[in-house]
């Protein structure tokens, strides 16, 4: 059995992915493990880890880190989930590591887009990112009255801007009779699927995002979802994902607010629609619909 050591975060959308695709690739014959890189580990460790693991995954910015505690290069499979991550590991890197990795893959057609711009020199695979889809599940509620928020506190990007906005959905929801904010409080995800089940609906206000994870998890959960045109979410909304809201400040609270208040005024066209979007979830977002890509580039 292959063995897969991944080397990233063990929180939020990070600790969620991997521990998923952990137990979708065991059930493929593939063993992996998660190696928390907040956590300090010796080069001892990592000579032992090396001695035990076929493959290493990690963000591009760690390539060059991991390699200096001694794991090849040629072990080494990069997938970039961000602009930042190839930015990051561009402005960092002594030298182009791309061509001599075992592998290197991106979680959409943007950011391969995005490397051929950049003038990456390897073209990525696209591995696209997925999730449990009956771990989120839940029956659609009756009315909207509680509304969620979707995303991390403030993250500035590569060039020092502020991309998920979380203040801008207070803003919304303030202006609207009837219904309650319920934030998140950035809780662990492990606790997720229970968050969405207190929620009518979710907002994303992020200006970049990979998938984003929240609206594919709330999709799942039956709620309605709104959010900004970015990662998945700008392609899957028009198809039955959810509701697009401009990115512009003021047009995103604006929008936001006529829709939240059509739907609690509407609850039949609530209903009708939450079941929409979980409906494409279901056919669009799980897992078993993703992980071929993702054993592709593992047995490269």
């Amino acid at each position: 059995m292959k063995k897969v050591l991944f080397y990233t975060q063990d929180r939020w959308a990070f600790g969620s992915i991997h521990h998923a695709l952990n137990k979708v690739l065991y059930s493929h014959g593939i063993y992996c493990n998660l190696l928390d890189w907040t956590k300090q580990t010796t080069n001892r460790e990592f000579e032992l880890l090396n001695n035990t693991y076929d493959v290493f995954v990690t963000m591009p910015d760690a390539v060059l880190s991991l390699h200096s505690r001694g794991i090849p290069l040629s072990k080494i499979i990069t997938i970039a989930h961000g602009q930042w991550d190839i930015l990051l590991a561009k402005s960092q890197a002594t030298f182009d590591f791309y061509p001599h990795l075992k592998g290197f893959g991106v979680i959409s057609d943007v950011l391969k887009s995005k490397c051929i711009e950049w003038g990456i020199s390897v073209i990525p695979d696209v591995v696209e990112l997925g999730i449990h889809f009956d771990l989120f599940y839940s029956k659609v509620t009756d009315g909207l009255k509680v509304v969620g928020y979707g995303g991390d506190k403030e993250t500035l990007n590569f060039g020092g801007q502020e991309i998920k906005r979380p203040s801008l959905v207070p803003r919304v929801v303030s202006q609207v009779n009837g219904v309650e904010l319920k934030s998140h409080e950035f809780f662990n995800f492990f606790c997720m699927p229970s968050y969405y089940k207190e929620i009518d609906c979710l907002m994303m206000s992020s200006t970049e995002e990979a998938g984003g994870l929240p609206v594919m998890e709330a999709a799942a959960a039956g709620r309605l979802v709104m959010g900004t045109p970015v990662g998945y979410f700008e392609h899957n909304a028009p198809k039955g994902g959810g509701i697009l809201l401009p990115i512009d400040e003021d047009n995103f609270i604006k929008s936001a607010k006529e829709k939240i208040e059509f739907y609690r005024d509407n609850s039949e066209a609530y209903l009708k629609k939450c079941v929409e979007i979980q409906e494409f979830a279901r056919y669009n977002y799980d897992w078993s619909l993703k992980i071929n890509k993702w054993i592709e580039l593992l047995n490269k």
